[in-house]
């Protein structure tokens, strides 16, 4: 059963979207954060991870740890003290470690292995009521509007029991731990991060995955491009010319080719951005040295932008001489 840590895919050029670890295809993502989620869905618990979140480390708004219509103060405080520390919970079939560090001010760090030196660090809110029992837990994801309610008990051994599992933000809460809830040892009574342990920025990793969208479609429009001019000496004019299966509107980039007057000689491909936050992206391909060369360029918005760069310009000699207009610049 999939639980709140579940991984929005992106959609490949040519495959439909699927949970990571499956036949997806995930070329989007850098290979870094290729291999940090692939390591992380080595666990159960963790299916995924990125989803729309917008991180700040140093919050200053969190959730307080306790609600406040607990009837009992004093149990309500030794409770939220007992929870505040780093606990650890050990994958049996990976051996992967998860640390979950419950802070004095409702935040609650999920840490991350991604190698044996690295590890990252995913800042959630949370608030507890020890008045039912079991207890409750609720863990918010920012930017998610509704909070994932589940159950908690310290157990006689001192351990941490959560019932993760199952658990969906908006979903009702579980009234009793099933066999496969997580049980947590504590390993330290600190708060803070330990040495050495990133903070992911979720938003940023996010925008940057979205935008590899833009650059990979324009890039393979590029390539194809250059594969249909050798064989019909000019450049497609249209995307199902091309043969490529990339639709022209995806829910973050509409797509066009946008043919010259001269079609034998150059052509230009655009991704327009209609998410905000996101940069807009100009691919070309050109014709140079006669007609044996044909060269490509991409070029980016400096900033989020819902207007495409205008058309580079064109070589005089090789791709070295191709110049992105003004507010754009060259990718490779």
């Amino acid at each position: 059963m999939k639980n709140f840590f579940q991984l929005p895919v992106l959609a490949s050029p040519v495959q439909k979207p699927g949970f990571l670890g499956s036949n997806a295809d995930i070329s989007l993502l850098s290979w870094r954060e290729t291999r940090f989620l692939r390591i992380l869905l080595a666990s159960s618990l963790l299916i995924g991870l990125l989803s729309n979140i917008n991180t700040t480390v140093n919050a200053q708004s969190a959730i307080a740890p306790v609600v406040a219509q607990s009837p009992n103060p004093a149990t309500s405080d030794a409770v939220a003290k007992r929870l505040q520390g780093q606990w650890e919970f050990t994958e049996p079939s990976s051996g992967n470690k998860l640390l979950w560090i419950f802070t004095p001010i409702g935040e609650l760090f999920m840490v991350l292995p991604y190698d044996a030196d690295t590890r990252f660090a995913l800042p959630l809110k949370y608030e507890i009521d020890p008045t039912p029992q079991p207890m409750h837990l609720n863990v918010t994801l920012p930017e998610e509007e509704q909070r994932v309610m589940t159950i908690f008990e310290f157990t006689a051994a001192g351990e941490l029991r959560v019932q993760i599992e199952g658990t969906n933000p908006g979903e009702p809460r579980p009234t009793a731990f099933d066999s496969e809830a997580t049980v947590f040892s504590k390993v330290d009574d600190a708060t803070t991060l330990p040495p050495g342990v990133e903070i992911i920025d979720v938003e940023a990793r996010l925008r940057k995955a979205q935008e590899s969208e833009g650059k990979i479609y324009i890039s393979s429009m590029n390539r194809a491009q250059q594969a249909y001019r050798l064989e019909n000496e000019q450049f497609a004019s249209n995307l199902q010319e091309l043969g490529l299966g990339i639709e022209s509107e995806t829910e973050i980039y509409r797509y066009q080719i946008l043919p010259q007057s001269d079609r034998a000689s150059l052509v230009m491909m655009t991704a327009t951005a209609k998410v905000p936050e996101l940069r807009s992206y100009t691919g070309a391909v050109f014709v140079v040295d006669g007609q044996a060369t044909t060269v490509t360029a991409i070029c980016e918005t400096d900033q989020p932008s819902s207007t495409p760069p205008a058309m580079p310009t064109v070589p005089s000699q090789g791709s070295a001489g191709i110049q992105c207009p003004p507010g754009s610049h060259l990718i490779k």
